[in-house]
Order: C-alpha cells, then sequence, then structure tokens
C-alpha cells in the first residue's frame, strides 16, 4: 500500500512538475512575443506543448502566433491539434477557419487536414455556435459564400458582423471582397477606403487594393497602396510579399527580388519568398539558382508541397524530365488531393509525348474539380 502511495505521490510530482513548466513556458511566450521576439515565443510555446501536450493553450497561442507570421499552413496545424484536444475552444475554430482563408484554401487542395468548402462552413458554423458573438466568424462565413458565388448569403453574413460592431474593420473589408468579386468595383473601393478610415493602420485594406489595382494592370496605384501600408507595418510580410507580385507584374525583377529577401531578413523561415525567388530566377533562366531556393524550402518544410511543385516546373524547364517527375511525386505523396499537381504531371508526360499517363493524369486532376483539366477532358470527348 504504501508503495502504491509512493508511486502515486511521485506520478503527481512529476505532473505537477511539467504543469508548472508549461505555465512558465506560456509566460515567457506572452511576454517574448508582446516585446516582438517572435522566434523565442514560438520555441517557448512549443516546450510548453512538449510539457503538457493535452494542453489546448499553447497550441492556440503557438497558432495564433504562426497566423500572425503568415506561416499558415504551420498554424492551421496547430490550430487543429488544439480543437482536437478542446472541441469547445471557440477562438481556435475562428483561426482555423481564417487561416483557410487567408490561405485561398476553400477546396481542399493544399491540405490533407480536411475535404474542402463543405467541412470549411462546418467548421464556421461550430465557431458560431460556441462564440454566437464572433464577428469573425460571421465574416469567414460571408467569404465562404463568397468564394461559392452565393453574394446576397455572403453580404447577409457581412451584416449581421456589423450588426454585432458597426465598425468592425474585417467586415467592411469583407464587403469589399465581395461586391469586387461580383463584379462591382466602386462599391468594393469604398467599402476598402470605408476600412480605412475607421482604421487607418489596417493592413488587410491596403494589401486589398494592392491587389486590386494589380489585377487590374494598374501597377502603379497598387504599389502605392501596398507601400502606404508598408509605411504603417514596415514589417508587414504578407504586404511585402505582394507588393513583390505587383512589381514581377510591371517587369521589375529586380524590386521583386528585393522584397523577398526583405521578407527572408525578417524571417528566415518563410517558405513562399524562397519560392518566389526561386519563381523569378527560373524567369530569367538561371536555373540553379531557382533550383538552390526551392530546395532551401523544401528543407525548411520538408511537408511543402509548393517547394517541390516548384522543383517540378524548373526542372521541367531546364529539360531533366527524371527529376521533375521526381518532384512531382514527392509532392503528390504529401498531398494527393492537389489537383494542380497532377495537371502539371500531366503537361510533363505531354513533353515527353506519352499520351496513355498524360490522359490518366489529367483524368486524376479532373476528378478533383480543377478545371484546365476538366476543359482538356472534355476537348478529348472522355468523360471523368
Amino acid at each position: 500500500m504504501k508503495k502504491t502511495i509512493l508511486i502515486f505521490t511521485l506520478f503527481a510530482i512529476i505532473s505537477g512538475t511539467a504543469l508548472c513548466q508549461s505555465n512558465d513556458n506560456i509566460a515567457k511566450g506572452i511576454n517574448a512575443e508582446k516585446l516582438g521576439l517572435l522566434d523565442r515565443a514560438q520555441g517557448y510555446y512549443q516546450q510548453a506543448v512538449v510539457d503538457e501536450p493535452e494542453n489546448a493553450e499553447p497550441l492556440l497561442l503557438l497558432g495564433k502566433l504562426q497566423e500572425k507570421r503568415s506561416h499558415l499552413d504551420e498554424a492551421i496545424t496547430s490550430l487543429y491539434q488544439a480543437v482536437a484536444i478542446n472541441d469547445t475552444l471557440a477562438e481556435a475554430y475562428e483561426h482555423l477557419v481564417y487561416c483557410y482563408i487567408e490561405n485561398g484554401d476553400f477546396d481542399g487542395s493544399r491540405s490533407a487536414l480536411f475535404s474542402g468548402v463543405d467541412e470549411l462552413m462546418q467548421l464556421a458554423e461550430r465557431a458560431i455556435e460556441l462564440n454566437p458573438k464572433s464577428a469573425s466568424a460571421y465574416c469567414s462565413m460571408a467569404l465562404i459564400y463568397n468564394y461559392k458565388k452565393n453574394f446576397t448569403n455572403a453580404v447577409n453574413w457581412v451584416k449581421k458582423a456589423l450588426e454585432i460592431d458597426p465598425k468592425y474593420p474585417r467586415a467592411t473589408n469583407t464587403l469589399g471582397v465581395i461586391y469586387y468579386n461580383r463584379g462591382n468595383d466602386n462599391d468594393a473601393l469604398a467599402q476598402f477606403r470605408k476600412t480605412l478610415a475607421n482604421d487607418p493602420d489596417n493592413i488587410d485594406a491596403y494589401y486589398n487594393l494592392g491587389v486590386m489595382y494589380t489585377q487590374k494592370n494598374n501597377y502603379e496605384t497598387a504599389i502605392t497602396h501596398l507601400r502606404k501600408g508598408l509605411q504603417r507595418d514596415p514589417k508587414s510580410i504578407k504586404l511585402l510579399y505582394y507588393l513583390g507580385i505587383a512589381y514581377i507584374q510591371r517587369g521589375d525583377d529586380k524590386k521583386a527580388t528585393q522584397c523577398y529577401e526583405a521578407i527572408i531578413d525578417l524571417d528566415s523561415t518563410y517558405i513562399p519568398a524562397y519560392n518566389r525567388l526561386g519563381a523569378v530566377y527560373a524567369l530569367k533562366g538561371n536555373y540553379d539558382e531557382a533550383i538552390a531556393y526551392h530546395q532551401k524550402a523544401s528543407r525548411i518544410n520538408p511537408k511543402n508541397t509548393d517547394a517541390y511543385k516548384c522543383l517540378g516546373q524548373v526542372y521541367t524547364d531546364k529539360g531533366d524530365y527524371v527529376k521533375a517527375l521526381r518532384s512531382y511525386q514527392k509532392a503528390v505523396a504529401i498531398n494527393d488531393r492537389d489537383h494542380e499537381t497532377y495537371c502539371l504531371i500531366a503537361k510533363l508526360y505531354a513533353k515527353q509525348g506519352n499520351s496513355t499517363r498524360e490522359t490518366a493524369s489529367y483524368k486524376k486532376a479532373a476528378k478533383l474539380g480543377n478545371k484546365e483539366a476538366q476543359a482538356w477532358m472534355v476537348s478529348k470527348g472522355q468523360a471523368w
């Protein structure tokens, strides 16, 4: 009996020590984050997860920090783990849906963690169920309906968010996105400007103005808005990243490169910047330099499919079809539902004159909802 008590006492001491360590690391992480020491903050949160793996709090904090750093894939993983531990954590659901939307992943092709827009809607519904006053969750629901081109419902969900907070910046910004997708450009611009009037530091509004004008080939105006946003927040990876795209579209590879190098100076683990640099060098025909950047991205996160897809494209352009196929196969091994990869494989087989495998790859992509692949199959008179 004494031995049993001793064992339980020892277990309690060990567990209590782990709990204290976890709480201590959470406190250190929060403090480091306030001081702008994001690498240290992330390290503390990660250690807190190790110390107490059944506690959802450090996973939520880690996911929110990864979201802030635009590490959206990593944030999604952390937040999913948080809700797996505590499925009543409304804030985790809110941020999880937000990250999927920011990542542009509505069909599930970028993530093996969920099946598509219907499941994304269920996550948003769960967030609202747990917190009916969550204006953020209402905005996420609006953007899901916007993706489905159900603009009436999309606007209605934004109105619900505005009933909670009439000046909520994300709501007016979301309304601008809906109007833009509906083809009401002037109304969209008005909402983005309204967002900035209520919140002059709102990065999303500057970003959306930059995207909108870039897509209209009005690069100078796009660059002006993005740079205005960077005056508010010089460390905004989101703004720097799209400013690089605007410069590429304008034909200024040098300034685009400077944007992506600036991102890496701010965050040496930001994978999209390496892949963009690789793409810039590939366009110049500097394939070896391009490959080096994409390989760096794959080393930072060996499960990042974008790095392998980019490598496949560079090897294809270089004429090394064997390495191209290996790269695409690595991407498929990570996420076998990414229809874009199957399209790239199909195009590679087309270059090799392998019509059987070209058709099979397009068929896989078409089954997963890829519009280009579906159009190709129709043009060949084939079903999928």
